[in-house]
């Protein structure tokens, strides 16, 4: 056994480098903290057109320490390939920084979004490198999506009562002379009623958006459907006289469930029918009586739906090719939303259509539809 006063110098070199650098376990400790913050490192080294991932990015984006710069690419969404391409190729030309917000669809099919940035580094031989961060945003776009989502909503719930109280308040200026006092009342108070509905639709939604989940708020009562449905297209025949209304009713049917959200379907499914039918053509709303519940269907005379687009019809911003499509505006959001409350009280929706012919929307709800 030899012993070296004062040590040898390749022990005095080795713990130079020991203080120099972190150790492993030190580092380590970083990268669970950095994991914790969503946070990764990434360099892009020009020459060899290689990717090189800390951990934590390996962990993010689910790739290897080292790859080529196309592994990367691959994984972002087409929308975002051009933007990091010339952020990189813009960052070698002029030597200025980025930063990015990135939608990556992962190799397991997930999709999350990440914010990069990335400098230019040169060594003392000249070689070039891109350096940046990997940050973890995909909470907060989530949120943000949600509060897209909760303002087209908004938008869409609202359009319906506006585009009422305007009618009522039209006929009523209109027909201020001819029809008298009474009339005039009559009008007013309804247009009053669409200014109720819309104020409980914007305390719904804005209740809603303070709430951790996107889950729709009923409120059950015990109510007659049937007379809901009279009522209901007693109103769109008072004021939309271009389109005949048959009704086929089959007496009294109670349910219970949230009246002012079937109320909803109820309006999109027959603005719907409004929307997309020529002019004098019949609109005939069906409710009858179904095993343990009630069956509401609304048929017209418009251009129906090609085969290929049914499936899709209640899909969130989904829109099917149709003629008169491009003279109505909409966020893709009415079916999709009376699916959701027609699912909240145990029922389904169905759709049957032939181009040419016409489309039935309905829908049916058991008589206990919502605890």
């Amino acid at each position: 056994m030899l012993f070296v006063e004062g040590g040898s110098p390749e022990i005095k070199k080795y713990e130079t480098l020991q203080h120099e650098w972190p150790a492993h376990e030190e580092i380590d400790h970083v990268h669970d903290r950095l994991a914790l913050a969503g946070v990764g490192f990434w360099s892009f080294y020009c020459c060899g057109n290689l990717l090189e991932l800390c951990k934590v990015a390996c962990r993010m984006t689910q790739l290897r320490n080292m790859e080529g710069l196309s592994a990367l690419i691959k994984q972002l969404h087409p929308l975002n390939r051009k933007d990091f391409f010339l952020n990189i190729t813009g960052l070698l030309k002029a030597e200025q920084a980025f930063e990015q917000e990135a939608h990556v669809v992962l190799p397991d099919g997930e999709s999350r979004w990440f914010r990069l940035t990335g400098v230019l580094e040169q060594n003392k031989d000249g070689l070039h490198r891109v350096v940046g961060t990997m940050v973890d945003i995909t909470a907060f776009k989530m949120a943000e999506i949600r509060k897209a989502n909760l303002m087209a909503f908004m938008s869409h719930e609202l359009k319906t009562p506006l585009s009422t109280m305007r009618l009522y308040v039209q006929s009523a200026a209109k027909f201020m002379n001819l029809k008298g006092e009474d009339f005039l009342k009559s009008q007013l108070s309804k247009a009053d009623e669409q200014v109720w509905a819309m104020n409980k639709l914007i305390d719904n939604y804005l209740q809603l958006s303070m709430t951790a989940h996107t889950g729709l708020c009923i409120q059950s009562e015990w109510f007659d459907f049937s007379a809901l449905v009279y009522e209901t297209v007693s109103h769109y025949a008072e004021v939309d006289p271009d389109h005949v209304f048959k009704m086929e009713l089959n007496g009294s049917i109670f349910i219970n469930g949230d009246r002012d959200k079937i109320t909803q379907v109820m309006n999109n499914f027959i603005g719907n029918a409004i929307k997309f039918s020529p002019r004098n053509c019949f609109i005939k709303v069906n409710c009858k009586k179904a095993k343990n519940g009630v069956e509401f269907s609304v048929m017209d005379q418009g251009d129906g739906i090609a085969q290929v687009d049914l499936q899709h019809l209640f899909t969130k911003h989904y829109r099917a090719n149709n003629p008169r499509m491009g003279a109505v505006k909409g966020h893709g959001l009415g079916l999709y939303l009376s699916k959701e409350i027609i699912e909240s009280h145990k029922g389904s929706v169905f759709c049957e259509s032939e181009l040419g012919i016409g489309s039935i929307f309905g829908f049916v709800i058991p008589h206990q539809a919502h605890n």
